[in-house]
């Protein structure tokens, strides 16, 4: 009867199995600010440096570990959005590394009129595109984009009626190019979708990516 017993409890702890813990571990490992959302939950800001855990009690057993899958959705200052896919297991670690893959430009009004277009082109392109802002750039207010490192050109439009150009910006890896708008600069009313001016660029870029990350304060 004993004997029967004793293999009875080790049959129910093979079958329960036995928890533990598997966790997440999320590092900025970039010089910006990073966020981070996980399973589209809130989200969540780490500064330079700086790492987040995460854990769960997770069970094993004959049968196979009980898996957890997260999504993680992630970006930041200088890092391109982006999303990945975890499987956490019983007793391990995954972790999550926010690397930076873009450099800035930033555009400033000190202006007292508003900025209500802005074209972000490579330099090799010939035409320069689409609007890339969303909203205005109003009086003593800055937005910031994120861009693929390599050579950009780039156009605005305020409401003074003229259309001011730049070209040839080299964006690197965690670099931010600063543009500012004052009435001292010179405009054109000419608002062709063809760059005036040869394309060529030092610096070329495939692939070329742009995201607006803020518009705000000075």
């Amino acid at each position: 009867m004993k004997k029967f017993l004793g293999l009875l409890f080790v049959s129910v702890l093979i079958f329960a199995g036995c928890s533990d813990e598997g966790v997440l571990k999320i590092e900025n490992e970039s010089s910006g600010d990073s966020w981070y959302e996980l399973n589209s939950g809130s989200t969540q800001w780490l500064d330079p440096g700086e790492e987040d855990s995460h854990s769960w009690d997770l069970s094993t057993s004959i049968f196979g570990d009980e898996d957890k899958s997260v999504t993680v959705d992630f970006g930041g200052d200088f890092v391109f959005s982006n999303s990945v896919n975890k499987t956490i297991k019983p007793g391990s670690t995954a972790n999550v590394d926010i690397n930076s893959d873009a450099g800035i430009i930033r555009l400033e009004n000190e202006t007292f009129y508003n900025i209500t277009e802005v074209y972000l082109a490579p330099s090799d392109d010939l035409y320069w595109g689409d609007n890339d802002l969303i909203g205005t750039i109003g009086y003593w207010e800055a937005a910031e984009w994120i861009v693929t490192p390599g050579d950009w050109d780039v156009k605005f439009y305020a409401t003074d009626g003229y259309y001011y150009t730049l070209y040839n910006i080299g964006i690197t890896t965690e670099f931010t190019f600063t543009i500012t708008f004052e009435s001292t600069r010179e405009g054109t009313k000419t608002n062709s979708p063809i760059k005036e001016k040869d394309v060529n660029s030092i610096n070329s870029i495939t692939n070329d990516r742009i995201e607006q990350i803020k518009i705000s304060d000075m």
